[in-house]
């Protein structure tokens, strides 16, 4: 009996999904047929693959040896035929980025650039995920400690406190420790600002108040609205600081994080995307 490839497919996207309704949906066939494919795929092997008793769909031990390299194995095809379709075709290309650096940076350079091929951009703090056929690389903001071998440097991120120019005059000095009678405003967590108010001798001050914005554009125009201070990439925020919307008062800069190109070596292959990573290199 040959290896039953389609029902080892049907598995794996059942597995993925933990849900025959979803499988059935993305592989546009019937429940049915689904369940058909998992009982022949458990037949062909003469164990049970799948706990089908409770309310959700689990693993059984067998089924965990299959499924951990079948995973990998079904994203190598995804990426292969995304990168064939890549090639071949007039799709665009998919680039993963923040939307603070698409807005700040990536926007006003594309505007002399002159591809013959199209963008599709995908706005996300999370790092990318390869598996999705749809991306072919990703601009990310990284800590030094978690960058990937293949990341190239953008730009850097050197850190530093803004705020509106207006919200200093009620200072007589200016120095790191008036931090202490202001709202910082944060991304998720207070990381960051910790690591920056270590550098600044200052590791146990508490703001008046802190605020959490997910999104970087929102947070520095809260900012820029004089709610209070943010830590920013001075190279993304210069010309803010250059009209007067923002300054950055203290000359201590942390920089730990910067922005990263991240592509796969299977993508570099396409030519669309080669083209991309060149024209970006060289505008930076």
């Amino acid at each position: 009996m040959s290896l039953p490839l389609k029902s080892i497919l049907v598995f794996e996207a059942v597995t993925r999904h933990s849900s025959f309704t979803k499988a059935a949906d993305e592989l546009n066939v019937t429940q049915s047929a689904i369940s058909h494919q998992i009982k022949n795929l458990e037949e062909y092997f003469s164990v049970k693959l799948l706990d089908r008793s409770g309310s959700s769909i689990v693993l059984t031990e067998e089924g965990e040896i299959l499924y951990k390299d079948l995973a990998e194995a079904v994203i190598l095809v995804r990426r292969g035929i995304s990168s064939l379709k890549a090639s071949t075709s007039n799709a665009p290309i998919g680039i993963s980025v923040r939307s603070h650096f698409a807005m700040k940076w990536l926007s006003p350079h594309l505007q002399n650039a002159n591809f013959n091929f199209d963008l599709s951009f995908q706005h996300s703090n999370e790092p990318a995920d390869f598996s999705n056929a749809d991306i072919q690389a990703s601009i990310e903001w990284l800590h030094k400690s978690n960058v990937p071998d293949n990341a190239r440097l953008l730009v850097e991120g050197n850190l530093t406190p803004a705020c509106h120019p207006e919200m200093l005059e009620r200072f007589n000095t200016i120095e790191p420790a008036i931090l202490e009678q202001s709202v910082l405003l944060h991304e998720k967590d207070v990381t960051a600002w910790r690591e920056w108010l270590a550098l600044a001798h200052l590791p146990d001050l508490v703001p008046l108040k802190n605020e959490y914005y997910s999104d970087t554009n929102v947070r520095q125009q809260a900012s820029i609205e004089k709610h209070g201070w943010s830590l920013v990439c001075p190279d993304m925020v210069k010309d803010d600081i250059a009209e007067g919307r923002l300054v950055c008062p203290f000359d201590l800069f942390l920089n730990d994080y910067s922005y990263y190109l991240i592509v796969p070596d299977d993508r570099m292959n396409i030519t669309k995307v080669r083209n991309f990573v060149y024209w970006l290199l060289n505008e930076l």
